[in-house]
């Protein structure tokens, strides 16, 4: 079988050598960093230099960095955080669009069942948020929820204009969420600039090593931790941070920074040379989401005309290369990306949507040979002639 090719990078990104180096000494040490003696102080000097770094990278107070197990609980904790549903109080009003991850959408579902009450962000053909169409919102306390960048079409989102706008309509009453799980490490994100009060990320999505996350959390916000236990994390997450993980994530997000406008004209060329090829071996096809250059540069959102994207992802993966119909939390249903219905208006189209991810570790002629597989698939399954 041909070598396999990585087209589902959204999914996952590999670990980088020099970040597996950089954990290697961390694996074998036994001590707890929070203990008071010397092997565990060392263990906790190790710790807080990687939050330091982290928060410097991110435009973040070291404290407010809160070391979780991934974006999926830094997503959990940071809405139910916010927005704690308690008996004699009026619940929020939830401000959220239907293209959230299912990370996001799957504890606004849960506080909607406790009562609050979900109303949609506005959303452009590209799958932009648009800041100045807003519903109209209801008197007392408010949470929006917005992803920074989009796991299927790349969209690059307002988040800052989003903000700034609930806070000029409802002065006071409004807290905000962003889940910047595939901006962090792609494009720069300053916490403080954004203006949200929490912000969720994920080591595994930028070359870091998986099972480790973090929480921005803005300092002196009011917070119901959602994990209680030993008092780690200044109280607002129970549980032994792993020191190793951490410390391969501040690598890996050091390394995203410095190699940042080099990795990102890459993944330009990368993109463009995936899609001359592909226009050429299968074409017609339709690319689905922002503007050049108002999206991430490694995502790709496609719709093979004709072909069922079910089929296509298991025709590639029997030709060596991983693609994916949507995020992996949802792996085995290959059901279209949440919200697809605000961008592709009609449901069969919706089914022939297939995304593409690719890596800035990759090469031109990756891309010219899994375009020319995706092809053979593709022309296969249309029933065109070889």
């Amino acid at each position: 079988m041909a070598e396999p090719i990585n087209l589902d990078h959204n999914a996952t990104t590999p670990c980088l050598p020099g970040v597996i180096e950089a954990m290697a000494p961390w694996f074998g040490h036994a001590a707890n960093p929070a203990s008071p003696h010397q092997i565990g102080r060392k263990a906790r000097q190790a710790l807080e230099d990687a939050r330091d770094r982290i928060a410097g990278r991110l435009g973040a107070w070291p404290d407010e960095v809160v070391f979780t197990s991934g974006a999926t609980e830094s997503n959990q904790s940071a809405l139910l955080g916010l927005a704690p549903i308690l008996p004699g109080r009026a619940p929020p009003t939830l401000l959220v669009s239907k293209l959230e991850h299912p990370s996001v959408a799957t504890p606004v579902e849960l506080l909607a069942a406790r009562g609050a009450q979900v109303l949609p962000l506005a959303v452009n053909p590209q799958g932009e948020f648009e800041t100045d169409q807003w519903p109209r919102l209801p008197e007392g306390p408010l949470l929006l929820i917005a992803h920074l960048a989009h796991h299927g079409t790349g969209a690059i989102q307002p988040v800052a204009e989003l903000v700034q706008r609930m806070m000029e309509l409802a002065p006071g009453l409004g807290r905000s969420h962003t889940d910047a799980t595939q901006a962090v490490g792609k494009i720069r994100v300053n916490f403080h600039k954004l203006g949200v009060d929490t912000l969720a990320a994920s080591a595994h999505k930028f070359n870091g090593p998986a099972g480790i996350g973090l929480l921005l959390i803005r300092r002196a916000k009011p917070w119901a931790p959602q994990t209680v236990g030993g008092g780690q994390e200044l109280g607002r997450r129970g549980g032994t941070p792993s020191v190793a993980l951490a410390v391969g994530m501040a690598c890996a997000l050091d390394l995203a920074h410095e190699q940042m406008a080099i990795r990102q004209a890459h993944c330009l060329e990368l993109r463009q040379a995936l899609l001359n090829r592909l226009w050429s071996a299968c074409g017609p096809l339709e690319v689905i989401g922002p503007a050049e250059g108002r999206g991430l540069a490694h995502t790709v959102l496609a719709r093979f005309t004709g072909v069922k994207a079910g089929l296509a992802v298991m025709g590639l993966d029997l030709e060596g290369v991983a693609a994916s119909t949507g995020s992996a939390c949802a792996s085995g249903s290959q059901r279209p990306l949440p919200g697809l219905e605000l961008l592709v208006a009609d449901e069969a189209h919706r089914r022939e949507v297939v995304r593409l991810s690719l890596g800035h570790e990759q090469t031109i002629a990756d891309m010219e040979e899994a375009a020319d597989r995706i092809g053979r698939v593709v022309c296969r399954l249309r029933g065109d002639r070889q």
